[in-house]
């Protein structure tokens, strides 16, 4: 009877003690998503340039490297294609203030309006050398 008392306690300590081995989880305190309409998506051998309808009815542009792409976990950036009413669009995820990733969502027919092929001849090398995605909009 003594020894299935002890073990019986020996059980309840080691269970109660569980948690203090636990890794603790680091979840992100705040994410922000900005899902922006495109107008357009043009390619460049550099990257992605996306035109949209900024709040002050302008053009404006994001610019996506294409070093952002393809690197898995890590990747800055993704690209969804798609037959969607809604496509082209994109995501944008900031998480405790800090630019996360970017998600493109686009026509998987190149034929499509959407897409656009940029000239070579200007020198973009400077607007694509970017670390994260402004939060102007």
């Amino acid at each position: 009877m003594k020894k299935r008392g002890m073990l019986l306690a020996a059980i309840v300590l080691m269970l109660l003690s569980l948690p203090a081995f636990a890794q603790e989880q680091s979840y992100p305190k705040d994410a922000y998503v900005k899902t922006v309409p495109l107008m357009k998506v043009w390619m460049h051998q550099l990257g992605y340039v996306l035109q949209f309808w900024n709040s002050h009815s302008q053009i404006g542009e994001i610019y996506v490297p294409v070093t952002w792409f393809n690197k898995g976990p890590a990747s800055k950036a993704e690209i969804i294609y798609g037959n969607d009413r809604a496509y082209p669009y994109c995501a944008i995820v900031w998480v405790d203030g800090k630019f996360d990733h970017i998600s493109l969502y686009v026509p998987d027919n190149y034929g499509s309006p959407a897409w656009g092929v940029m000239e070579t001849s200007a020198d973009l090398t400077s607007k694509f050398d970017i670390q994260e995605v402004a939060k102007d909009f």
